[in-house]
């Protein structure tokens, strides 16, 4: 993406709440809307049609979000993509001339009653009487048509009239919007950049400091006394921040979650406020007429806007003036360069795993050669295979006189990648300057909770096989995807009672579907699971296992953390003081007390996995299957997962940790499984799995042996400038 000088400038609040948002975002509510009513078409014109015209029409879905989005312009938005979903499904089912008008109708009914709705959660009156108005002019204008090109009478136009007014005002709009309105509302505004009608939070005053800060001459991009604040946040996520992006140099971003680093990297690529909503205060500026910038955030399917890996990097290419062939062979070289050939390139993005979803974002965002690269935690998901692609691509941004910013929490990969690096908390500069001097600076690092990376934990002794059977048992597991290669073959695994296992294996070795299979999501194709004694088929009874897949975003149902923790404790005996008292037990215990009443959807990655962790095992369960959970997590949080994790053993719990990051797994496994070629490999203990006798192994495996943090080392390393 490429944008002007200045991206924005601000001395004052903007108030999106009030309707104001930019072209993406309106583009955006289009699109959703459209989708949203084109579905809910399909399957309400298989009702008969009552003559004369009088159909049945999906009205409760504009009804909805214009009840729950601000008047305005979000409102010509929705009435926008009403007409543009009618008219897709016209399209399909055959174009008549006097369509148009219908077209016109729909905007102008939904665009209109949009400003019927107030600041507050409308209730069922208002609904009622914007439903009415929007059927009755949509229908009215609509009915017009029979006057202009038909033959009709008056008489029956405005028999049509009155009849898709009740119709698609009363039935298919106001009932179904009654029950709605109220149960959507605060679940999905903050999706499309909005906060939630009725709770306006208040902001305390906020005082600018006007600092002396001048970015270097060789600055490609600075930002000099920001603020910014999403809709729903009292307090500034940035506050006062100013810092220069330098060419040739790598500007690592460490701090703890809700510090501000994700929020940092959406304002320099221009994602926030743009998509996310918000008000941004102070300078943000580029050092150029034109600095391309490349984007690649922690969630980046959640960015995808085409359907296949190969389309994606094209769409990258689009402004181009070159052919459709250029366009994709160009795409195409992209990805094999990150190790994506022509065959993963033009599957469907959802078919890709992970790290390879990932390696598509990335391919995407540096096919134009940026000027800037901006990477938000992406380290952690990749093995070493990966983390070698990763590297060589920063150091093509670098050698061409770019700059990168690197969002990430692992301090031996920024000793090692990062020239600068930034110490975050609470939205504040701790510390700046060469990585090598920061990292030694433990003091610096102890004010973010930082200095938990140089502390170790005991190692666990052993656990012996218990003489009662085990816990989990699986024997000659064979899966393979359909039309994919085979991912388990033959695959045997033991776990014992109050056992923590790690399983260890590069990126696409099959932890995240032997984590499906544990868990009764998918079945394999033979071979036998065990979860206590009981068949794969009876696992996914409460009680029996817990399952934390890495996408805690694609978990959450719920408003808040309290309403999820609470969802999941439905149906439990006590009734609801005892549900909430074992609400705020687990909020405890899983450190997330003063997250309880924060939409579980817009946490930082390891505070949502944690939410999930707390969520999945309210009920309690025998087995906790982690996959790849500590990813985007602090050193506090990882520490305080590694901490719950043994104690979830010593209560007589097993426990499987899935995951390449070998670090992690020496600190809380008993045992460490190794994963290679569709088999499960006993490698013993974590003192014998990962001792240096073992390194070639683990190398071969796309491993790297656990290296722990110590702040001196990393003050040996080469100074890189100031």
């Amino acid at each position: 993406m490429s944008d002007s000088k200045t991206l924005q400038s601000d001395a004052g609040d903007e108030n999106l709440s009030t309707g104001e948002l930019a072209s993406s975002r309106f583009v955006m509510i289009v699109g959703v809307t459209a989708v949203l009513f084109f579905l809910g078409l399909l399957p309400l014109e298989a009702i008969p049609e009552i003559p004369v015209d009088i159909d049945s029409k999906p009205f409760f879905i504009p009804l909805v979000l214009i009840a729950l989005l601000p008047a305005g312009r979000p409102g010509l938005a929705i009435g926008l993509g009403v007409a543009l979903g009618e008219f897709i499904r016209d399209m399909m089912e055959g174009y008549e001339l006097d369509d148009p008008i219908g077209f016109v109708g729909y905007f102008v009914g939904f665009a209109l009653t949009s400003f019927m709705f107030g600041k507050q959660p409308p209730g069922k009156l208002v609904i009622l009487i914007a439903a009415l108005s929007s059927a009755f002019i949509q229908a009215a204008i609509e009915a017009s048509s029979f006057l202009l090109f038909g033959e009709e009478s008056l008489g029956i136009a405005i028999q049509s009239t009155i009849g898709n007014t009740i119709m698609h005002g009363v039935i298919w709009g106001a009932i179904p919007a009654f029950f709605l309105v109220p149960r959507l509302q605060g679940r999905f505004e903050h999706f499309l950049g909005f906060e939630t009608k009725g709770s306006a939070v208040e902001r305390a005053a906020l005082t600018l400091v006007v600092s002396d800060f001048v970015p270097r001459n060789d600055a490609i991009a600075w930002i000099k006394d920001l603020y910014f604040y999403y809709p729903s946040s009292s307090q500034p996520v940035l506050d006062g921040l100013s810092i220069d992006l330098r060419a040739g140099e790598v500007l690592g971003l460490m701090g703890p979650s809700q510090s501000g680093k994700s929020t940092l990297c959406r304002v320099l690529a221009h994602v926030a406020p743009r998509a996310t909503g918000g008000s941004l205060i102070g300078t943000v500026e580029l050092n150029g007429e034109a600095v391309d910038i490349g984007y690649v955030a922690d969630n980046p399917a959640a960015m995808m806007t085409r359907t296949r890996g190969v389309t994606e990097v094209e769409a990258s290419l689009d402004h181009l003036a070159i052919s459709r062939s250029e366009s994709e062979a160009r795409a195409l070289a992209a990805l094999a360069e990150l190790g994506i050939d022509d065959v993963q390139a033009r599957k469907y993005i959802w078919e890709l795993p992970d790290h390879q979803q990932l390696l598509v974002a990335l391919a995407a965002a540096t096919a134009e050669r940026p000027k800037l690269l901006i990477l938000d935690e992406v380290g952690a998901v990749l093995d070493t295979t990966g983390l070698d692609v990763l590297r060589k691509t920063i150091q093509a941004v670098t050698a061409r006189g770019g700059a990168v910013v690197m969002a990430d929490n692992d301090a031996h990969r920024q000793s090692q990648w990062s020239d600068r690096l930034a110490l975050l908390d609470e939205g504040r500069l701790v510390k700046v300057g060469p990585s090598s001097k920061v990292l030694a600076d433990m003091q610096a690092l102890g004010e973010i909770g930082f200095d938990q990376a140089a502390k170790t934990t005991a190692p666990l002794q052993s656990k012996s096989r218990t003489t009662e059977g085990p816990m989990i048992k699986v024997s000659m597991l064979e899966f393979a995807y359909e039309d994919g290669p085979t991912i388990w073959r033959g695959a045997d695994l033991i776990v014992a009672r109050g056992e923590v296992l790690g399983i260890a294996g590069r990126n696409g070795a099959g932890k995240t579907t032997l984590t499906k299979l544990l868990g009764g999501l998918i079945k394999p194709q033979s071979g036998a699971i065990e979860i206590h004694g009981h068949s794969a088929e009876e696992i996914g009874n409460p009680g029996r296992i817990a399952v934390v897949m890495h996408t805690p975003s694609a978990f959450f149902s719920e408003p808040t953390v309290r309403a999820e923790i609470a969802f999941a404790l439905r149906g439990s005996t006590g009734g609801q003081a005892a549900i909430a008292e074992r609400v705020r037990e687990l909020a405890s215990r899983f450190g997330i007390a003063d997250l309880l009443d924060q939409d579980p959807g817009l946490l930082p990655p390891g505070s949502a996995r944690m939410a999930q962790i707390a969520a999945v095992l309210a009920r309690g369960a025998n087995v906790l299957v982690l996959d790849e959970a500590t990813i985007g997590m602090d050193p506090t949080e990882r520490a305080h997962c590694t901490e719950m994790i043994r104690d979830y053993a010593q209560r007589g719990g097993s426990a499987i940790v899935l995951d390449h990051n070998l670090m992690l797994l020496s600190s809380v496994a008993h045992r460490i499984v190794l994963i290679e070629d569709g088999g499960l490999l006993d490698a013993g203990p974590p003192s014998h799995a990962f001792a240096k006798a073992r390194s070639a192994e683990l190398a071969a495996l796309d491993l790297e042996p656990p290296i722990a943090f110590t702040g001196e080392a990393y003050a040996k390393r080469e100074d890189l400038g100031s």
